[in-house]
């Protein structure tokens, strides 16, 4: 995405992020002979961003899907949305009824993605991180819920 001018995660997360997921078994990994094609996070809570209960953001209601990707090489063909259904059938079967992520405000073509999965836009969030350095870069997210069970 970086190459196409659309820079949407960092280069490369950080090991102990994902070292983090996969020891408490969020991290999900698809294999096609053997070799990984795509990979999503799902998680049971999302403070950073659905942290404010004041505007309905139940945790103990919903399940979060983070750095959903896939290979472009097995991209086109819907490994992806069954991924997000797969990660919806999780999330209902705990008895949980809804699931949400999030996604660069102004990927445009991402947003649209999701929503061709049944996800609906709920909000955005503005927040500010700090670069090695010092330098503050704003930052913009669109919060996205799939409402009902495979609402695709």
């Amino acid at each position: 995405m970086d190459s196409r001018g659309r820079p949407n995660w960092p280069a490369r997360f950080p090991t102990r992020l994902i070292a983090s997921a996969a020891a408490a078994g969020e991290l999900f990994v698809v294999e096609i002979g053997g070799a990984p094609v795509a990979t999503l996070t799902l998680q049971w809570s999302d403070p950073r961003f659905w942290g404010n209960p004041t505007l309905g953001d139940e945790d103990d209601d919903a399940g979060y899907v983070h750095r959903l990707a896939v290979r472009r090489a097995h991209a086109g063909h819907g490994l992806g949305y069954r991924l997000l259904d797969w990660a919806d059938g999780a999330v209902r079967a705990t008895g949980r009824s809804r699931l949400r992520l999030d996604v660069v405000s102004d990927n445009e073509r991402l947003r649209r993605y999701y929503e061709g999965a049944g996800f609906v836009h709920q909000r955005d969030v503005d927040g500010e991180f700090v670069l090695p350095g010092g330098t503050r870069r704003p930052w913009r997210t669109s919060l996205y819920e799939r409402p009902g069970a495979g609402a695709r």
